[in-house]
C-alpha cells in the first residue's frame, strides 16, 4: 500500500562534533514486525560517548525516533504533542519541538533505513526512546541505559507470564501482546463483536457487522466465563473502565456523511495489534485502534484504496475531543472529513472529556 509521503526526514539534535569520525557506539535498532515494538528495546552506553544509531525499518509501517531525557510521563507528553501537530505532523516527522529531546530520527518508510549522530549524557540514567507516529507510543519504546561499565548490564528482555490460556475465573489477561477474542456482550455490541486488549491498558470492542467501535475502556480487558469456550458466541463481561469514543453505526463514509454505505467486513489479522478490513461502498479499508497514554481515548488509524470522493467519519461530539492527521474536524456537524487525495493513510484521535 502506498504511504501518503515518499521520504523520511531526519532531524538530529546534539550532533557529534566528531560526526565523521568513528563513534565510540555503534547501536543498531529495528522493529518487530506487525508489533508496534522496537527491536531491541534497550542498550547501554558509556557516559559522554558518541553514538551513532542506525534505525532500519523493516516493518509495513512507517515510524520515527525520539530519544529523551526524562521518564514515562516525559514520553506521555511528547506523544500528545506529537498528536497535536495534526496536518502538520507528516511534515515534521511527528517529533515536536521540546527540550527534553537528546535526538531524533522522523519518518522512516517500510523497508527504509536512517541514522542519527549525538553525544550520550555525562549523567548515569535510563533514557527512554519512543515512536511518536500516532498511535505508536504506547507499546513502541526503549531505554538507552547510560552506565559506568555498559558491558555489565542485563538487557535481556522481561519475561511475563504467558496469558494464552483462560483462567479458571474466566478473566483474560494482556501481557506484552494484544489479545484477539470474538465475544458478544449483552446490551453493547450486534452480536458480531471482536474485543482488542492493548498492552499498557487500553481495550476496545469492535462490531464487525456495523464496522464500528462500540466502546473503549481501561483497566482489566474480559471475563469469558458464560462462555465457557472462550471462543465467542457467550455472553461476556467488559473489565475496567469505560470511555466513550462517540462513534454512530457505519461511521466512516464516502461521497457523503447523510447516507449509509454498502459495506462489506472481509475480516482481521490477528497477528501483533489487528487491522481490521473491510469495504464502504467499494472502497477498501484497513482500521486500526491503539491507546492513548494516560489518556481515556483512542487513536484510529486508516488505509483507504484509490477512493473516488472524500471520506467521512462520523463521531458524536457532546463528550469527546476529536483531532486528525488529515482532513478538518466538523464539531458543529459531528464528522471528520478528509479529502480523497488525504485518505491513502489519516489518523483519528478520540478523547473523553
Amino acid at each position: 500500500m502506498k504511504s501518503i509521503i515518499p521520504l523520511f526526514t531526519l532531524l538530529p539534535l546534539f550532533v557529534s562534533p566528531l560526526a565523521l569520525a568513528k563513534p565510540d557506539y555503534e547501536i543498531s535498532l529495528g522493529t518487530l514486525h506487525g508489533q508496534l515494538r522496537f527491536s531491541p528495546e534497550a542498550f547501554a552506553v558509556k557516559p559522554g560517548s558518541s553514538i551513532r544509531l542506525n534505525f532500519e525499518n523493516s516493518d509495513e509501517m512507517i515510524h520515527n525516533l525520539i530519544l529523551a531525557k526524562g521518564d514515562g510521563k516525559t514520553i506521555n507528553r511528547l506523544a500528545e504533542s506529537a498528536l497535536k501537530l495534526g496536518e502538520k505532523g507528516m511534515e515534521m516527522g511527528f517529533v515536536p519541538k521540546d527540550s527534553s529531546i537528546l535526538a531524533s530520527i522522523g519518518l522512516v518508510q517500510p523497508g527504509k533505513k536512517a541514522s542519527v549522530e549525538f553525544t550520550a549524557p555525562k549523567e548515569i540514567g535510563d533514557y527512554p526512546y519512543v515512536c511518536t507516529f500516532p498511535g505508536h507510543s504506547l507499546t513502541m519504546r526503549g531505554l538507552m541505559k547510560v552506565v559506568a561499565d555498559p558491558d555489565s548490564v542485563d538487557l535481556s528482555p522481561v519475561k511475563e507470564v504467558s496469558a494464552s490460556t483462560t483462567p479458571r475465573n474466566g478473566v483474560i489477561e494482556v501481557g506484552d501482546d494484544p489479545r484477539v477474542i470474538r465475544v458478544h456482550v449483552a446490551g453493547i455490541d450486534s452480536g458480531r463483536s471482536i474485543a482488542v486488549g492493548l498492552p499498557g491498558g487500553a481495550n476496545y470492542l469492535f462490531d464487525a457487522e456495523k464496522l464500528m467501535i462500540r466502546t473503549g475502556w481501561t483497566g482489566g480487558f474480559i471475563n469469558v466465563m458464560r462462555d465457557r469456550r472462550g471462543r465467542g458466541g457467550g455472553l461476556c463481561a467488559i473489565l475496567g473502565d469505560k470511555f466513550q469514543v462517540g462513534t454512530s453505526e457505519f461511521p466512516l463514509r464516502t461521497g457523503s456523511p447523510d447516507k449509509n454505505p454498502k459495506t462489506r467486513f472481509s475480516g482481521y489479522s490477528r497477528k501483533g495489534n489487528p487491522t481490521f478490513i473491510y469495504e464502504v461502498n467499494g472502497v477498501r479499508i484497513e482500521q486500526t485502534a491503539t491507546g492513548r497514554p494516560a489518556k481515556k481515548g483512542l487513536t484510529l488509524g486508516f488505509r483507504a484504496t484509490e477512493p473516488k470522493s472524500d471520506l467521512f467519519y462520523l463521531i458524536d461530539a457532546k463528550n469527546v475531543i476529536v483531532s486528525t492527521t488529515a482532513g478538518k474536524w466538523h464539531s458543529d456537524k459531528g464528522y471528520v472529513q478528509v479529502p480523497a487525495k488525504e485518505a491513502s493513510e489519516f489518523f483519528i484521535s478520540i478523547e473523553q472529556k
